[in-house]
């Protein structure tokens, strides 16, 4: 990637809604050389487009961050087929350190934290979990872009 093509990279993630003749003014090239660069960047690095909408307006609230421990030789795959299939886990993480992994639910309200925490801990084999209530979200979630 050179530069050129990292400025279509931050163009398209900061709108990915752009229109190409937008995009090759943004670059400084032509709108056939920028649609190729575009196309090669979309075959490569760019996994996609999606729309980025609101939880809260969209009646979820409540956003907390979950640590979770599995007893030993827990069936983990059994585990993370539950969390795919639970609408609250909006994210799961699978790391190093602590805990074996740290999920974020997204809920309507705590009755519904509260159920989700204790179903994963009484029907789906966690053994310690660890909540805790987002109160701001200091640093959005971004993509780091080469520089």
């Amino acid at each position: 990637m050179d530069a050129i093509d990292h400025a279509i990279l931050g163009a398209v993630v900061a709108d990915g809604r752009m229109t190409l003749h937008q995009l090759a003014e943004r670059v400084h090239l032509g709108p056939s050389a920028t649609r190729e660069r575009l196309r090669r960047l979309e075959r490569t690095v760019i996994r996609g487009y999606a729309a980025n909408p609101d939880p809260v307006v969209l009646g979820f609230p409540i956003d907390a961050l979950i640590d979770v421990d599995l007893p030993g030789g827990a069936d983990t795959v059994a585990f993370e087929a539950v969390l795919r299939d639970t609408p609250q886990v909006v994210e799961a993480l699978h790391a190093t350190g602590e805990h074996d992994y740290l999920l974020r639910l997204r809920c309507t309200h705590t009755d519904e934290l509260h159920a989700t925490v204790r179903r994963l801990k009484a029907q789906h084999g966690a053994l310690r979990t660890r909540t805790s209530v987002v109160l701001d979200h200091t640093l959005p979630s971004r993509q780091r872009l080469p520089d």
